[in-house]
């Protein structure tokens, strides 16, 4: 069903009979036709909806999605009104995803540009890989949050799991509750005014409450040390 509201061609996409690839192939399809507000109805937590959007666009799932949800993606505004679960965003350039509810393990994996907002639980691996944009978490984070994270900020309201930022090279991690574990290289830092102001932002944007307190994890950089490699070992990791 197709409309038009206040000069925005709005386009609802059923679902429910369909399989992953002829949504996706509507999706685009409505994209080629101007539809820039499109609704998924019936979603099902069918896998890798969503995925390979490289314009901007508003794309509302009506309920709850599968793995691989919004991967690979650059520019769209994302609103899921359901749970997901694993690799929320893989690779995300840019653009916004929303969730309603909790999401799986590796949520924004490899994340590059954009911000993830997850209103509920994430799980492991929360952040892995992740080379920038923002991940924001009303919840907990389960285990490995930010491991090998190279860029960005992860957010997690609630409690971080063992081994918080094990071989991180860079980035934010910032906890509201308890931290486990921290990983390798991953050491504590002080929450200065600047951090406190771009949270105070985040979460005004978002509609979230602050925790009372933020506990900050940041990259010991120790695994910066190359001395002791081999020279043609040096060329390839330089």
């Amino acid at each position: 069903m197709a409309t038009t509201v206040t000069g925005r061609k709005t386009i609802e996409i059923d679902a429910r009979d369909l399989e992953t690839r002829d949504v996706n192939r509507r999706i685009r399809r409505a994209l080629a036709e101007g539809y820039r507000d499109i609704t998924i109805l019936n979603p099902g937590a069918k896998h890798n909806l969503g995925v390979g959007i490289l314009q901007p666009c508003h794309l509302t799932f009506e309920g709850s999605c599968g793995y691989f949800a919004a991967g690979l993606i650059d520019g769209p505004q994302v609103h899921i009104k359901g749970r997901v679960g694993w690799a929320l965003a893989e690779n995300m350039m840019d653009g916004e995803v929303v969730v309603e509810g909790s999401a799986g393990s590796s949520c924004g994996a490899a994340l590059r540009g954009g911000t993830i907002v997850v209103h509920g639980n994430a799980g492991g691996r929360t952040g892995i890989n992740q080379k920038g944009g923002d991940i924001i978490v009303d919840g907990d984070a389960g285990f490995l949050t930010g491991f090998m994270m190279q860029k960005g900020r992860i957010v997690v309201t609630g409690d971080l799991g063992r081994a918080t930022g094990d071989s991180m090279y860079d980035g934010e991690i910032f906890a509201g509750g308890a931290v486990e574990s921290l990983g390798t290289d991953a050491v504590p830092a002080e929450v200065d005014e600047l951090d406190r102001r771009w949270l105070a932002e985040k979460f005004e944007r978002y509609g979230l409450v602050e925790p009372d307190s933020w506990r900050k994890v940041v990259a010991g950089r120790k695994l910066y040390n190359y001395d002791k490699l081999e020279p043609l070992e040096r060329k390839i990791a330089l």
